[in-house]
């Protein structure tokens, strides 16, 4: 091969432009990219796996990046051929045989032969061309007419390879015409988005027209192949070319379960850049039809979302029109004004155990409807915020048609400010002023003010913070029942000192360096014993008992109630930390409160004197082992009753991504089992993912109660990866419980191509994350 002349005339087209990724991909309401192939000639597998270097396997022709000529750089347009040959004349035509190469501008074409026409500036080049682009795009075919300086030009049997953010799109086209930079034609087409030589799907159409001027490309009668069949076909769509969003039809999901087969089919309306909605019609085949949609807005200073269901006849209900609405607006007036609203409401008491899960039923009985605006503004230097809500719920009756209905906020205005100085420490001060109503409790208004003064005397390793402040509550209440309207108040100072040494040293453990800290701790609380049963309660409740609950000042939530405290916390905990990030590792801790008096006050503002002279002792672990176990507890041990109040005990098995076992024991000396029923609870919980072999992962989880005993969740299915990686698919049974003896089932159905959407229940991995335990997708994992 010899390097034989330059021509500094000659001026090469910008670029060659041919479908993004996205483009073809959005074909099929999906997005990605895609690898070229001999369609034709390839028979049809499941996983059919080339070298990496060969892009296309085409007998005795492979399509591989263009090589360069590997000569000196050159100037900008200009045009460099090489060859084994060359023949030829100045400002005329000139052939070039055997190892053609032709670089310009960081494009390269290699061809067996290559004719370029100087006049009209044309290259003809055969019998088989690879023309690879500065931009990552390759195409390969039989034969090319290209015009350099138009971009114009066309190509048959051509195979392309376009990569693009980290993705890959292979194809080929029985004719690809280039009309000019911003149109080009695709006939008999096919592409996917898997890796080199991999055609176990793919996607066909007649004929492909792409409009870079309007970002539109148009397909004619396409059809989703995989494995040789035809699954999917359509007469006509069109698709964004830039990844930008277009209106069409979005992937159906698919449910079948206790309540039939549930399909939904949505809708994309992409109205304008900042604003655009879905519809979708649906079924659920033992219930009745139902439509649904979601509305999002985006603004510099606005944003939310307005979506909702709806089912005008339900067959297994006594309930018609059943509906679901839920819409959010978030809105900055100005630099220092922000508000919002959340509304969200449903139909009827049994909306949530008919159409949703355990957990979704748990988390949905009281529906937030507020209003707020939130105000910020330095004052004297540090920053005052101020709030004004406005609340109430829809409360959602249990099964037995039970159901406690929180105050409606309406409304509260509330406000914070703090500023340090330095000889006389940090002011602190809160207040609020809120008119709690309800339709059968006492109502009335609130105001709380709670100014405090702290100190911060601490070092690299130790630290004491004395606080010192006055909690006064004033009620206006109305008329209620046989009482009057009256103005009850309370005013308690309140004074505790936090303190803490951190020690640490090196440590080795299982074989790992580490640095171990003791971290002993003491707070000292002290409030005034006042009788409190006067008082209404609108917002409180007793917090859980824990490590961190022994270091705050008032066991209550809320300020309806404040628990009378004359107390020393001790907790001491150790950690494991990494010497050179700092990352903890591994943290465990136990702690006590010592009462150095007796008086105490209820939950229902009662005082009355503590037969102890100590809390109940609270420890905690958690952390890895080592890479491959990690493990976290909790005990509750009570100190009267000389037993475990409760705890839980979770271990998991890790070793890497896709391999998973876990298991956890909770256990409650008595906790509510279900509405209105107390008792022992005793709940085992066991889950795995794991590898029966490369491609193939089994899934499980039970969830299960001993007291009483019952099978609360039980989950079991298998997830597939091809072993190219382009395809994925997971069947997953599901059976939970939804009330007192009650269940639903549900099989679900996923079906993945690599770097497009998913076909099936798109929740569903949501779904596995919440069960499992350090669930990773199986098309996810990567295995070494």
């Amino acid at each position: 091969m010899f390097y034989l002349f330059t021509y500094s005339s000659i001026q090469l087209p910008e670029k060659i432009v041919f479908p993004k990724p996205v483009v073809l991909c959005l074909l099929m309401a999906f997005s990605g990219s895609v690898y070229a192939s001999d369609w034709h000639s390839q028979k049809s597998a499941l996983c059919q796996k080339l070298p990496e270097t060969v892009s296309v396997d085409k007998t005795d022709k492979k399509v591989t990046v263009a090589q360069k000529s590997g000569l000196d750089a050159l100037p900008e347009n200009v045009t460099r051929i090489t060859a084994d040959e060359i023949n030829g004349q100045i400002n005329g035509m000139h052939r070039a045989t055997g190892q053609v190469i032709i670089e310009r501008n960081n494009d390269v074409l290699n061809a067996d032969w290559a004719e370029y026409n100087e006049k009209d500036d044309t290259v003809q080049a055969g019998d088989h061309f690879v023309l690879t682009r500065a931009d990552g795009q390759t195409v390969t075919g039989e034969n090319l007419s290209y015009q350099l300086g138009e971009q114009t030009g066309q190509a048959s049997d051509a195979d392309f390879v376009i990569e693009q953010d980290k993705r890959r799109l292979q194809g080929a086209s029985k004719q690809l015409l280039m009309q000019d930079k911003q149109h080009q034609i695709l006939r008999d087409v096919q592409f996917n988005t898997c890796n080199t030589g991999d055609k176990s799907w793919y996607i066909q159409a007649d004929e492909v027209r792409t409009n870079h001027n309007t970002g539109i490309g148009v397909a004619k009668n396409a059809k989703f192949v995989f494995a040789g069949v035809p699954l999917l076909y359509t007469p006509w769509a069109d698709f964004p070319l830039h990844g930008n969003r277009k209106s069409g039809l979005l992937v159906p999901t698919l449910q079948i379960g206790s309540d039939g087969t549930e399909i939904d089919v949505p809708y994309y309306f992409n109205l304008a850049p900042n604003y655009d909605a879905t519809a979708s019609l649906g079924v659920i085949s033992s219930r009745g039809l139902r439509t649904g949609g979601e509305f999002r807005y985006l603004d510099e200073k606005f944003s939310g979302s307005i979506n909702g269901t709806y089912m005008p006849h339900d067959s297994r209900s006594p309930y018609n029109n059943r509906y679901e609405v839920n819409a959010q607006h978030e809105h900055r007036f100005s630099q220092h004004l922000t508000g919002g609203i959340d509304f969200h409401q449903v139909s009827d008491n049994d909306y949530y155990r008919d159409f949703y899960g355990r957990d979704a039923i748990a988390q949905n009985v009281n529906l937030n409807r507020s209003l707020w605006l939130n105000y910020q503004k330095n004052l004297f230097g540090q920053p005052l915020y101020a709030q004004f809500l406005v609340q109430k719920y829809q409360t959602l009756s249990d099964s037995l048609g039970y159901k406690d209905k929180p105050y409606a906020i309406l409304p509260r205005l509330s406000a914070t400010w703090q500023k340090n100085f330095k000889t006389f420490g940090q002011f602190n001060i809160s207040g609020q002023l809120t008119r709690f109503e309800h339709d059968s409790k006492q109502q009335g208004i609130r105001a709380v003010v709670y100014p405090s003064l702290q100190w911060d005397f601490h070092n690299s390793w130790a630290y004491v913070r004395p606080k010192i402040g006055i909690h006064a509550t004033q009620y206006w209440l109305d008329a209620f029942e046989n009482q009057k309207a009256r103005n009850p108040s309370r005013v308690l100072p309140i004074i505790n000192v936090d303190s803490g040494i951190t020690f640490e040293r090196q440590a080795r453990l299982f074989g790992q360096h580490y640095l171990q800290t003791l971290e002993p701790r003491l707070f000292y609380n002290y409030i005034p014993k006042k009788n409190q049963n006067h008082l209404p309660n609108f917002d409180a409740s007793e917090n859980n008992f824990s490590y961190e609950q022994l270091f705050r000042e008032n066991i209550y939530s809320g300020s309806d109630r404040i628990n009378a405290s004359n107390s020393i916390s001790f907790g001491l905990q150790s950690r494991l930390l990494n010497p050179q990030t700092g990352a903890e590792r591994f943290r465990a801790g136990i702690g006590q409160k010592f009462y150095l008096n007796n008086d105490s006050v209820t939950f229902d503002g009662n005082v009355y004197s503590n037969n102890r002279n100590r809390s109940d002792i609270v420890a905690f672990t958690g952390g890895w082992l080592n890479n491959n176990w990690y493990t976290d507890s909790h005990v509750h041990w009570n100190q009267n009753d000389k037993r475990m109040q409760r705890y839980d005990f979770g271990i998991r098995y890790n070793p890497e991504a896709g391999k998973v076992l876990s298991a956890r024991f909770k256990y409650g000396h008595n906790e509510e089992i279900y509405s209105g029923f107390y008792g022992k609870l005793k709940h085992i919980d066991l889950a795995a993912q794991w590898p029966i072999n490369p491609n193939l992962h089994a899934i499980a989880r039970l969830n299960y109660s001993i007291s009483p005993w019952q099978a609360l969740e039980q989950t079991i299915g298998l997830e597939y990866k091809s072993p190219c990686g382009c395809w994925s698919t997971s069947l997953v049974a599901q059976r939970y419980v939804t009330d007192l003896n009650k269940h639903k089932t549900g099989i679900f159905l996923m079906f993945q191509l690599k770097d497009l959407s998913n076909v099936g229940s798109n929740r569903l991995a949501d779904k596995l994350r919440l069960a499992i335990p350090g669930y990773v997708k199986t098309n996810e994992v990567i295995r070494k």
